[in-house]
């Protein structure tokens, strides 16, 4: 433990405390900021409880901690209740956020240039989400002849936005939730992005993936393992797939995808979410299992 403390960024605080209370301090020091936020959720006070997720969030996206010291926090059996909470709160929040984007765009008169000009919180949100589709478009070589689906894209479907304006490709953006789809549709709409993308309502174990170069799987799309099995089932050998995740203390923010659950398919490469950045992305190869399952 003192060796991997040595290799953390605490090592700076390693003479006072051993690595074992070291990281169990840190740890309880998370538990308090999730308890901080759920009670003002339960207060009823949004600036208060966006103050209280904004600093859960700086400490879960400081990289303060090496990986080693990480997983040891993350699966701490004290942790795991707080870490269902906190990926509550933060999917709460979210979809609060999203629902108030849509809301804008549908009232002000140059969407384009509000998306552009919007402060605080909603500007880190956007900004995390563009630079997320930037690296996704490096990491799968996504170009403008490229059919991209999205599964799981929400009512504010700014990744696949992002693609269609950095590479000129056309996204089918899968939502499984009718209303959310129908609030993403006008978005898109709203945006004049009709002619490149396009919203399809559905659940993504029911999806057709012929024809589709790019497949992403967004990180709260679930039930994961059904949706890849449809994936192998019915997309193209030479299909790009991608799948979200969570790494480290970022997993206090949204639950990690578990390697089992893209089978047949695993991960050859990764774009890793390091500052502000929430998610990671795993580019998947299909491998070929053998008659008991094993690879």
């Amino acid at each position: 433990m003192e060796e991997r403390i040595q290799d953390g960024l605490l090592r700076g605080l390693a003479g006072f405390y051993p690595g074992s209370e070291l990281l169990k301090r840190f740890g309880d020091h998370i538990q308090s900021l999730v308890e901080a936020a759920e009670q003002t959720a339960e207060d009823g006070d949004p600036e208060r409880h966006i103050a209280a997720l904004l600093a859960l969030e700086a400490v879960l996206l400081s990289d303060l901690l090496s990986d080693p010291e990480a997983r040891e926090v993350v699966h701490g059996e004290d942790l795991q209740a707080a870490m269902a909470t906190s990926q509550r709160l933060f999917a709460d929040f979210e979809c609060r956020l999203e629902d108030a984007f849509v809301a804008d765009i549908a009232r002000v008169k140059d969407p384009q240039r509000y998306l552009s000009d919007c402060e605080s919180e909603t500007r880190g949100y956007l900004a995390r989400y563009r630079a997320l589709a930037a690296a996704e478009v490096a990491l799968a070589g996504i170009g403008p002849q490229d059919r991209v689906v999205f599964v799981g894209a929400g009512c504010l479907p700014v990744t696949a936005m992002e693609y269609v304006r950095r590479t000129g490709c056309r996204v089918d953006a899968v939502e499984i939730l009718r209303d959310r789809a129908a609030q993403a549709g006008a978005v898109i709409e709203r945006l004049g992005l009709a002619d490149s993308l396009q919203v399809i309502p559905a659940d993504g174990r029911t999806v057709d993936f012929a024809g589709y170069n790019v497949i992403l799987v967004g990180v709260l799309a679930e039930p994961k393992a059904a949706i890849f099995a449809r994936i192998a089932g019915s997309a193209a050998p030479d299909s790009r797939v991608l799948c979200r995740t969570t790494e480290g203390l970022r997993q206090f923010i949204y639950k990690p995808t578990a390697p089992e659950s893209l089978l047949p398919y695993q991960a050859q490469a990764i774009s890793r979410a390091r500052g502000f950045q929430t998610l990671s992305t795993l580019c998947l190869g299909r491998v070929s299992l053998k008659p008991d399952g094993a690879a």
